[in-house]
């Protein structure tokens, strides 16, 4: 089965005038870059990002290197097997045709939420508009933060906070506009059609 949509190439980006969370980049990367998925003294960063986070329009924030866009995703796991789906159609034209493994998106003002961890927050409501789901969670993982640093025009200006929630059930189906159903696949898979997954989510299969 071909992952690639020939129908979802050529759709460029609509304009985006929310303002989503954010971090300077010279103060996320103060103690030093990394590139890929980060997985130590995270409390620490995750303290660094909340500390100092600012809520900008996302329009300016996609052309503007000087700042990283936090993204809140999941990847979704029954069994031996993980959710797969197809952007199609997409605001974000720039990833259009490629398979992304987690769902998840873009954290905005009213994520937050008094005494509520907001990452946390945008990532089930990010789950809900992008999934329909009978499932229940039965167990989660925080993997890390994922940055990848490869010229790359989306990867340049966002950095993501990466969790799995096992499932029990594969009863999932995406409800958002824009997206298509893979269903769940195993790790053969996923390896198999790498270069047609999303940039992160490359990197992701390495971990899970």
């Amino acid at each position: 089965m071909s992952i690639y949509c020939n129908s979802c190439r050529g759709i460029g980006m609509s304009s985006h005038p929310e303002k989503i969370l954010c971090i300077k980049e010279s103060l996320l990367f103060e103690g030093g870059k990394w590139n890929g998925i980060r997985r130590d003294d995270l409390d620490s960063l995750r303290k660094t990002i909340l500390d100092h986070m600012e809520f900008r329009a996302r329009d300016i924030l996609e052309e503007d290197p000087n700042y990283k866009q936090v993204i809140a995703q999941v990847v979704l796991k029954y069994k031996d097997r993980y959710f797969l789906h197809r952007q199609c159609k997409r605001s974000e034209g720039r990833l259009n045709s490629l398979c992304p493994l987690p769902v998840g998106g873009h954290i905005e003002e009213f994520d937050l939420v008094d005494g509520k961890d907001v990452i946390m927050e945008a990532l089930v409501r990010e789950m809900n508009e992008e999934v329909n789901t009978s499932a229940n969670i039965v167990g989660d993982e925080f993997l890390g933060v994922i940055y990848i640093e490869d010229g790359n025009p989306v990867n340049y200006v966002h950095i993501g906070f990466v969790y799995v929630f096992e499932l029990d059930s594969d009863d999932v189906h995406v409800r958002e506009e824009g997206l298509e159903n893979i269903g769940f696949v195993d790790m053969e898979y996923l390896k198999k059609h790498r270069d047609e997954l999303t940039y992160w989510s490359r990197e992701i299969i390495s971990y899970l």
